[in-house]
């Protein structure tokens, strides 16, 4: 209900009688709200679009050397850094949130200093700009690719050649200039980089651009949104909508609510200087509600829901093993992508597996998938090949740089046997074929209606 679908009727007009006798019993000398350590509410808790501060790893020590084995190769699949809203958000931000700023400030009941932060907002975008990096976005992957210098060293040449790098991003503003971003702070000066074509329908970048199957069958399908459609009925989110109605003064609807979170999220990934006065009107239980919802959503479309959605990503694991195991390919790969990449990736992985999968009856507070933490701005998943005294090889995953155990590999040591890695996803590659995965026959408009 709260993203996808129109609102529940019933559910509408059950929370406006409602709301109608809360905000009538609290017009005169109603509690003020005021949030408390807003920065710490946030944190960590504004979904996909957290920002990569929250989530980095600042520990620069040499990794260039484990257990004696020395890196040989790296791999990694990069998330572009923060952006702008989308035009749909855009438009919420233009339109539906200075409305909620006057009821705010005319019938709200929040903390004067508090208040005054609403005063003084207004939306900092237009619809222009949908989607572009911010420079925080550009900060995050050049800082970025600054500490990945540090901590592999002179391991990795200090200038660009061809045949040591390979850089490539897909056809998006956003992750070109993550990109660029990134290898100027890895090399520390801009170098004349020669990146392939960009591709709107990368298979290796972004493979489920043209799986169609996946379209129709997951992310088109009304049955992959129930879930979510059934916690925007909980009592949790009922909650919060009570919530942040009685603190602004006025009803407000579970896509105003949305608005409000994202807007909070984006205005605070763009800097961290200043907090989203939207942030102020959630408490620790409304956001983290919020955040599930999120979950959700990501869990069922990009994640663990259909065994499609994350079988497809076999295509850029299978580049992975070929340049891996190609000793005259580039030493470093380094592809700039999106959420969807990054988030199939991750269930491919078997990473972050909750037991029993995501509901939407009541929120499950104990869980591994949070997309928070594994899939903000800036996030990235990145394997290094490792060449040992003994002549083995063996290999190590960093994600959000980080040193993560692959699923399969044993949990008491740092690196993992190659050859044991490439036997774990044999079958998975062996059998990866993109066009009969993906293939979903055209039906005719005729035969449809007959369905």
């Amino acid at each position: 209900m709260l993203l996808r679908t129109g609102p529940n009727i019933v559910l509408l007009l059950a929370l406006l009688v409602s709301f109608s006798s809360i905000l009538l019993s609290s017009s005169v000398g109603a509690e003020r709200w005021c949030a408390n350590n807003p920065k710490d509410t946030i944190f960590r808790r504004l979904g996909t679009k957290t920002p990569y501060r929250h989530v980095m790893n600042k520990d620069v020590r040499s990794i260039a050397t484990v257990n004696g084995c020395t890196v040989s190769k790296i791999w990694g699949l990069f998330r572009h850094g923060t952006r702008n809203p989308s035009k749909s958000i855009i438009d919420h931000m233009r339109t539906t949130l200075p409305e909620l700023q006057r009821d705010i400030l005319e019938h709200g009941h929040i903390c004067r200093d508090q208040l005054e932060l609403f005063e003084r907002w207004q939306p900092r975008v237009t619809v222009e700009d949908a989607k572009l990096l911010v420079r925080e976005g550009g900060d995050e992957l050049f800082q970025l690719g600054q500490r990945i210098r540090k901590r592999f060293g002179t391991h990795i040449p200090e200038r660009y050649d061809e045949h040591d790098f390979r850089f490539k991003f897909t056809k998006t503003e956003r992750a070109e200039y993550s990109a660029r971003n990134f290898s100027h702070g890895l090399f520390g000066r801009d170098e004349p980089i020669q990146y392939p074509e960009a591709l709107h329908r990368d298979p290796v970048l972004r493979f489920y651009k043209g799986c169609e199957k996946w379209k129709k069958q997951v992310k088109q399908n009304p049955y992959s949104y129930r879930e979510m459609d059934r916690f925007g009925s909980s009592k949790q989110m009922r909650s919060v909508i009570e919530k942040l109605s009685k603190r602004i003064g006025t009803f407000v609807s579970p896509e105003e609510v949305h608005a409000i979170y994202q807007t909070c999220a984006f205005e605070t990934a763009w800097s961290d200087r200043d907090i989203s006065p939207w942030c102020l009107l959630f408490d620790k239980e409304s956001i983290s509600t919020m955040e599930y919802n999120e979950d959700l959503k990501y869990y069922w479309i990009d994640g663990y829901g259909y065994d499609l959605t994350h079988r497809q990503a076999c295509s850029a694991f299978a580049d992975l093993f070929t340049n891996f195991n190609d000793e005259n390919g580039p030493r470093f790969t380094f592809y700039f992508t999106h959420s969807g990449t990054l988030l199939k990736s991750i269930a491919f992985l078997n990473l972050y597996k909750d037991n029993e999968p995501l509901k939407g009856e009541s929120m499950r507070h104990k869980r591994k998938w949070r997309v928070s933490h594994i899939d903000a701005f800036g996030t990235n998943l990145y394997f290094v090949l490792y060449g040992c005294p003994d002549g083995t090889q063996s290999i190590a995953l960093y994600h959000q740089e980080r040193l993560t155990n692959i699923p399969g590999c044993p949990e008491d040591v740092p690196l993992c046997s190659y050859d044991h890695f490439k036997q774990m996803y044999a079958d998975r590659i062996e059998q990866c074929d993109l066009s009969a995965m993906c293939y979903e026959p055209h039906v005719p408009s005729s035969e449809k209606d007959e369905l």
